[in-house]
C-alpha cells in the first residue's frame, strides 16, 4: 500500500477523510492532530508551527501522497498558523518527492465576479481568505508540477452533523435569533464526496487548482434542506435576513464553475438531497 499523510486528522474533514481512506485498505494512513488526540493507530501529534518536527515527520515517514487540510479559522492564533504550516509542509514535500495536495476554500474569491473557474485569481476578503490565497501563490510558485489545490465549497454533514448546520440546530432548540442570508451563494458539498474526491486525485497525478461543490444555493435555502433532511421543523426564530443587514464584510456569490472536477473524477457531486439518500 502507498502512504498518505493527512494533516488536521481531527478536524471535520480530516476525521472523514481518514476513516474513509483506512477503511479502504489501498492506503497506510497517517492522520496527525495538533490538540485533539484521535483514535486511530497510526495518529500522530504534530505542530505544524514547527519547521523541525514537521520536516522529521514526513522524512521518517516518507509518503507517497501528503493531503494538507489543517489548519482551521477558529480563531486569530489558528489563522497566523495557516502560512506557516503551509510554508513547512512544502518544503518537507518537496525534500522527499512527495505529491502534494492542499485543500484550500472557495473563500479566496471575493463574491463579486461569479462564477469562478479554477483558474480565478483569488481576491481575498478576509484574514483567513488572503492566508488561503497566499498559502495557493506560495505552492503555485515553489512546486507547479507537483502539487494540487483543491478549493472545496462548503462542506457539510449529517452523522455528526457540520458545525453550520450543528449552529442553526442549536438555535432551534435554544429558542435563539438565527438569521440566514439570502444573497449569500455557496456550492455545499458533502463532506463524504470531498473526501472520496480527495482520496481520488491522490491516486492521480493530476495537479493545478480544481473547484470542489454541488448545486448552487443560498444560505437560506441551504439551512432548511439541512433541517428537512434532519427531520427538524423551523421555528419563527429562523429568520430571513441578508449580508447587506448583517453589516458583516464577507463573499455574497461563490458559486463555483466545476465542469473539470466532474470531467476529471468518478466521484460524483451531489446535491444535498442525494446525499442524505445515501
Amino acid at each position: 500500500m502507498k502512504r498518505l499523510l493527512i494533516t488536521g486528522g481531527s478536524g471535520y474533514l480530516g476525521w472523514r477523510l481518514t476513516q474513509i481512506a483506512t477503511a479502504s485498505g489501498e492506503w497506510e494512513t497517517f492522520p496527525t492532530y495538533f490538540s485533539n488526540p484521535i483514535d486511530h493507530p497510526n495518529g500522530l501529534r504534530l505542530d505544524l508551527r514547527d519547521q523541525a518536527a514537521t520536516a522529521k515527520v514526513i522524512r521518517d515517514l516518507r509518503p507517497d501522497v501528503v493531503i494538507h487540510q489543517a489548519v482551521s479559522p477558529r480563531n486569530d492564533d489558528h489563522i497566523a498558523a495557516i502560512v506557516p504550516a503551509a510554508q513547512h509542509i512544502m518544503d518537507a514535500a518537496i525534500e522527499n518527492h512527495a505529491r502534494l495536495i492542499h485543500v484550500s476554500t472557495d473563500m479566496v474569491w471575493d463574491g463579486e465576479h461569479a462564477p469562478y473557474g479554477d483558474d480565478d485569481p483569488p481576491a481575498p476578503l478576509t484574514p483567513y481568505a488572503a492566508a488561503k490565497a497566499y498559502v495557493e501563490s506560495l505552492l503555485m510558485s515553489a512546486m507547479p508540477d507537483e502539487v494540487l489545490i483543491v478549493r472545496p465549497s462548503l462542506i457539510y454533514g449529517f452523522d455528526p452533523i457540520d458545525k453550520q448546520t450543528g449552529w442553526i440546530v442549536d438555535g432551534i432548540r435554544r429558542n435563539e435569533t438565527v438569521r440566514l442570508y439570502t444573497d449569500e451563494i455557496r456550492c455545499p458539498i458533502w463532506v463524504d464526496t470531498v473526501a472520496h474526491a480527495l482520496l481520488e486525485l491522490a491516486a492521480s497525478k493530476y495537479t493545478g487548482c480544481l473547484n470542489l461543490g454541488g448545486p448552487p444555493l443560498n444560505r437560506w435555502d441551504f439551512g432548511l434542506k439541512m433541517l428537512a433532511c434532519l427531520g427538524i421543523t423551523p421555528g419563527p426564530n429562523v429568520i430571513r435576513s441578508t449580508i447587506a443587514e448583517s453589516r458583516m464584510k464577507r463573499p455574497a456569490d461563490l458559486t463555483l464553475e466545476v465542469s473539470k472536477a466532474k470531467r476529471l473524477l468518478k466521484t460524483r457531486l451531489l446535491t444535498v438531497e442525494e446525499a442524505f439518500a445515501r
